[in-house]
């Protein structure tokens, strides 16, 4: 037995999270415990970007609408109890401690990643507090993702890019094909993708499953002031406290599966917790500013797709504009800093401790630009030599996790 979280969640930790496929213990397990998660009304969350913040969008509308609503996400930014959340709040020590006592023998018996375990805690934990909604966010791809047991409402996929290509595919079609496997039997499904090959794998699958599909429409109607407001469907002037432009197709898109949702039946809600939750959910880690004098932001872009949307708004910041980036190994990293380079007046690039980070020198080999290997001084530099300007740290979310942790501390 665990004698505290902590101890808990350092042996889950050092577990294989692989999305190669795996044996079947977890499906095994599952169905030992009588399917749980067919006791949670869910909606499911896919894609390459942007699906903490949908997530969040939605969780946003619900609780407004007086929901209980739970929330599966990963990574963690905060700590390991920040995935697994009812009404915006952790998992407290206690009650994750709790569960894994109460299941100690089954982490054992069966050959299960900490993803999966962290699955079937949320599950228990979401049954055991009674809530109304579960968001889950899968994890990678779709398809075989442990998320995918679920039976939701509604089925979101985002948007496709390049990423977790030695799992996915290594193009746009087939990695679309993995995520439109959370797609259901006669099931809804909403989409902010508009790439011609990718539609198409989801016309495909969809019409295999008899399951219908909406398309986000483009937004043309927004204006950019200390947040972002914009016209979509018939919701005028819905607002979102931030000032990055990326975030308007994820509101739009939660925006687009609640209206359809209650016109449905589906969702108890109404117009105004659309608006209210739009308004006040803020996720954390997506262009988040940290500090001032210079302004100093932070956001999780942690693959070449993500870049692409963080640098529209790179080109609105205050100049001079300097960029402090790290990545993990398996990420188009050296596309990323060209992408960056293209927009900023400086990348630095730096190093942080990951079994799967990569050093500064490596990153940066055969590009120009400032290597400093130790994160804390590439900061310190960056921040001390534009501070007339704007300090934009960016790069994986493990490192994103550290380096706001690093902020907060000194506030």
């Amino acid at each position: 037995m665990y004698k505290s979280a902590q101890a808990f969640i350092n042996e889950i930790t050092k577990r294989k999270t692989s999305a190669k496929v795996r044996p079947n213990d977890y499906h095994l397990l599952i169905d030992k415990l009588g399917n749980p998660q067919s006791q949670l009304k869910c909606i499911h969350v896919a894609g390459t970007n942007g699906k903490g913040s949908v997530t969040n969008y939605l969780r946003s509308i619900l609780q407004n609408a007086g929901f209980k609503v739970g929330t599966f996400t990963s990574p963690h930014l905060i700590c390991h109890n920040d995935r697994i959340r009812i009404n915006d709040e952790f998992i407290t020590d206690d009650d994750l401690l709790k569960i894994a006592n109460q299941y100690y023998e089954y982490w054992h018996d069966f050959d299960l990643s900490m993803f999966e375990i962290d699955m079937i805690i949320s599950i228990i934990y979401f049954i055991s507090k009674e809530v109304d909604y579960v968001i889950y966010e899968v994890g990678i791809g779709g398809r075989l993702d442990p998320t995918n047991i679920i039976t939701p409402i509604a089925s979101v996929i985002t948007n496709i890019g390049f990423d977790h290509m030695e799992y996915l595919g290594d193009t746009l079609a087939k990695i679309a094909y993995e995520k439109a496997g959370i797609i259901k039997d006669n099931g809804l499904v909403f989409t902010a993708e508009d790439k011609k090959e990718c539609l198409e794998v989801f016309a495909s699958v969809a019409e295999s499953k008899h399951a219908t599909i909406y398309q986000l429409e483009d937004i043309v109607d927004y204006r950019l002031d200390d947040g972002i407001t914009f016209t979509y469907l018939e919701y005028h002037d819905a607002y979102i406290n931030t000032i990055a432009l990326y975030q308007i197709k994820n509101a739009a898109l939660a925006l687009m599966v609640a209206d359809h949702l209650m016109k449905k039946g589906l969702l108890k809600i109404n117009v105004e917790a659309i608006y209210q939750g739009l308004h006040q959910a803020f996720w954390k880690g997506r262009f988040e500013i940290v500090a001032h004098n210079p302004l100093t932001i932070i956001d999780g872009a942690h693959n070449e797709h993500g870049i692409l949307a963080l640098s529209k708004n790179l080109k609105l910041l205050k100049r001079p504009v300097v960029v402090v980036f790290s990545a993990l190994k398996d990420k188009q990293y050296q596309q990323m800093i060209n992408d960056l380079k293209c927009c900023v007046d400086e990348v630095i690039i730096t190093h942080f401790e990951n079994q799967r980070s990569i050093s500064a020198k490596n990153l940066a080999k055969g590009l120009e630009v400032k290597v400093i290997e130790d994160y804390h001084k590439a900061i310190e530099d960056a921040r001390s030599f534009y501070k007339e300007g704007s300090v934009v740290i960016t790069g994986s979310l493990y490192f994103i996790s550290l380096v706001r942790a690093l902020f907060k501390e000194k506030e």
